[in-house]
């Protein structure tokens, strides 16, 4: 079964999957003690939990403009147009549609030519594992981690070695293998090289990690104002080993916006500090709402006055 087969069916297979788990689990929850729960949110929390959220985008745009290459379009205004779009669609749409579209995106509207465009996807995808590497260990160090975040953070730092030193290889023998490989192949390769090229800079590496942690303690923040809404005090931990659990449990996207994932995640990661399964799945979904209200709306203002599609068909 090719990859593209296995795409268009894994949803099929895990949406049933999923909707039978839900009902299991609604089966054992008192879901009018989850209402109870959401009825006594504090409103002002929230508003600064959204506003921490809002933040992740024009970091993110920040972060693209930094590795992708310098063409006219790459401004600061066209890159957070693009970043909020790309997240629009990423948290609206079916697994996957958000990468493509990225690449889309950063060809049509910064100018980029596909290969750079999914050389800056590429290293965006590599700094953020990085960052997510190193927040699974600052969790490990603050509490002790369930089984499966434990094998899933070593599992996680093993292809992300294996995929930077493959990285590190190619940049270092790509003449070599330029020579080798037929010559469209030795171009497309070529192009990839230098357009990774800005990670070879430490100053410009430094700067990028450091902007993907900031959008992580971003997301830290806006976990604490939800706790803060349900006036639940939780040490700092808490919040980090929610999102870590997050980024464990969303690192490949099957529902379109991860619904019922994410909440699933932040349920077992407050399971983990005592929180009772109510309240819990209340938090879960006021902080699944505040993050799509700040990262998956922005993104339909450049939508509604934006074709991407007819703009490659032009640019085609």
């Amino acid at each position: 079964m090719t990859f593209s087969r296995a795409r268009r069916w894994a949803p099929l297979v895990v949406l049933p999957l999923l909707a039978m788990a839900l009902y299991l689990a609604a089966r054992r929850l008192d879901l009018a003690r989850v209402l109870v729960e959401l009825q006594r949110v504090r409103a002002g929390w929230l508003v600064l939990a959204v506003a921490a959220y809002a933040m992740v985008l024009p970091l993110w745009a920040l972060q693209w403009r930094l590795i992708a290459p310098r063409v006219p379009n790459n401004r600061f205004r066209e890159m957070l147009a693009t970043v909020a779009m790309s997240a629009s669609l990423h948290n609206t749409t079916m697994a996957f549609v958000g990468e493509g579209s990225a690449v889309l995106l950063l060809a049509t509207r910064i100018g980029l030519d596909r290969t750079s465009a999914v050389s800056v996807l590429a290293m965006d995808q590599m700094i953020v594992g990085i960052a997510k590497v190193a927040l699974l260990s600052t969790a490990a160090a603050m509490v002790t981690l369930p089984t499966w975040m434990a094998r899933g953070a070593e599992t996680l730092a093993v292809v992300l070695g294996i995929v930077i030193a493959l990285a590190l290889v190619v940049l270092r023998n790509r003449e070599r293998l330029h020579a080798r490989l037929p010559e469209r192949a030795g171009a497309m390769m070529t192009k990839a090289a230098l357009a990774v090229q800005p990670l070879r800079s430490p100053h410009i590496t430094l700067s990028v990690l450091l902007l993907a942690l900031a959008k992580n303690g971003m997301e830290i923040v806006a976990l604490l104002c939800v706790q803060h809404a349900f006036g639940v005090q939780l040490p700092l931990a808490s919040a980090v080993l929610a999102l870590a659990a997050l980024n464990l449990a969303t690192i490949i996207p099957v529902v379109p916006g991860n619904v019922a994932v994410f909440e699933g995640a932040i349920i077992l990661a407050y399971a983990h500090f005592g929180v009772n399964a109510e309240r819990a799945l209340g938090m879960a979904l006021v902080q699944h709402a505040c993050y799509f209200v700040a990262l998956a709306l922005p993104g339909y203002r450049w939508l509604a006055f934006s074709n991407p599609l007819r703009s490659a068909a032009a640019a085609s």
